[in-house]
């Protein structure tokens, strides 16, 4: 278990897109505030049939003008030391093998900064747009990152699940850190989702809590820590949280909170704000980590 009142690892959760503050322009402010890293979602597109089941239009619109998790991440961490990656990535949606090659050449090439957020998705006609069922997602993504952590750590990579397969194989390079970049499920906190985490991920990404926002965030850590020490996982899982935009005084309480139960990183949920509004965001970010000191 991480040792309460350890600061987490800081940072920005954009929904990048063409109408918001620049990436790189982002990731330069980010960086130069002390933070540390910042992680990208994904939608390739929104399909016109399932506007039913945004929660509202502004969701739609983030999400079908944003940008590319892994493109962005390249950028990033071409020009910044931040750790970069997506939370989340649809990898269902994607070719495992050259997923694993593009996750794997820029973790090889910005120093094994990489982390990889990974969920099911919400949205039927996107995922059948892909050519995946909806209804065998879950079980795609899981086959999916074992698949990826073979071509991660296996000089002869082979799988063979019943939705991904690959004869014995070499494929290089390999990631920088071993065992390949953390792999971190989203999901609600269900003992379903702990068992996903502790079965096949190295760790969970809360959806729709917060520490402090949600006091049942605690109990559920510690569901998905049993789960864990039930799998006979080593070390322990990682979580990132997310949390939205506030004063100073209550990003710090988010924080606070967040190092009392042990979580490792913490990102501040930007959406698709422009320059002028994410500046005084990052300020008061910065404020609220300096008072946690290191």
């Amino acid at each position: 278990m991480t040792t309460p009142g350890r600061r987490p690892s800081v940072g920005v959760h954009p929904t990048a897109t063409d109408l918001s503050m620049p990436v790189l322009e982002l990731a330069r402010a980010t960086e130069a505030r002390g933070l540390e890293s910042i992680y990208f979602p994904e939608h390739t597109h929104v399909p016109l049939d399932s506007l039913d089941i945004t929660a509202n239009w502004r969701m739609s619109e983030r999400y079908q003008r944003s940008l590319d998790p892994f493109v962005c991440s390249s950028f990033v961490a071409a020009t910044t030391s931040l750790e970069v990656g997506s939370a989340i990535s649809l990898v269902a949606q994607h070719d495992a093998i050259a997923l694993a090659k593009e996750i794997a050449t820029i973790d090889h090439l910005c120093g094994g900064r990489v982390v990889v957020g990974v969920g099911f998705g919400y949205n039927r006609q996107e995922a059948a747009n892909h050519g995946v069922s909806f209804g065998d997602r879950a079980a795609v993504v899981e086959e999916t990152v074992r698949l990826m952590r073979s071509l991660w750590t296996e000089d002869e990579a082979s799988f063979d699940g019943r939705f991904r397969r690959l004869t014995p194989s070499w494929s290089w390079p390999k990631p920088v850190r071993p065992g390949g970049p953390p792999v971190l499920l989203g999901g609600r906190a269900t003992e379903r989702t702990f068992e996903r985490v502790a079965s096949w991920a190295d760790g969970w990404i809360p959806m729709g809590q917060t520490p402090a926002r949600d006091p049942g965030l605690g109990p559920h850590l510690d569901g998905l820590r049993g789960a864990w020490d039930k799998a006979g996982r080593a070390a322990e899982p990682q979580v990132l949280c997310f949390f939205p935009p506030g004063s100073a005084d209550e990003m710090t309480r988010e924080l606070e909170l967040g190092a009392r139960l042990g979580i490792q990183r913490m990102q501040v949920l930007l959406e698709d704000r422009t320059t002028d509004e994410v500046l005084p965001v990052l300020d008061d970010l910065a404020t609220a980590v300096g008072r946690l000191g290191s």
